[in-house]
């Protein structure tokens, strides 16, 4: 298995305990986000890769940190900043 395989699964992971941290289900999640409750099942269950812009907007969503989902630390701050970057938050 591939590291952004093994990052993609811990992602996962990390995504599922967060929601149902939550209590929401999966269609609840995927009516927050904006998508298909199909299209977050297959995110959710390795189906379809997560994107990075998908990933800072479900942390947006789901009120947590990229660094909560990612556990790399490297990792995690490479993500932070893409992030950031994609938000337009990131100084030039």
């Amino acid at each position: 298995m591939r590291r952004s395989d093994d990052t993609q699964s811990c992602i996962r992971t990390a995504l599922r305990r967060r929601r149902r941290a939550l209590a929401l289900t999966q269609e609840d999640a995927a009516n927050i986000l904006g998508m298909s409750r199909m299209t977050y099942h297959r995110i959710e269950t390795g189906l379809r890769r997560i994107r990075l812009s998908e990933l800072a907007v479900i942390c947006t969503a789901f009120n947590c940190d990229i660094g909560e989902l990612v556990q790399d630390g490297q990792l995690a701050n490479a993500y932070v900043l893409a992030a950031k970057a994609i938000l337009g938050e990131a100084a030039q």
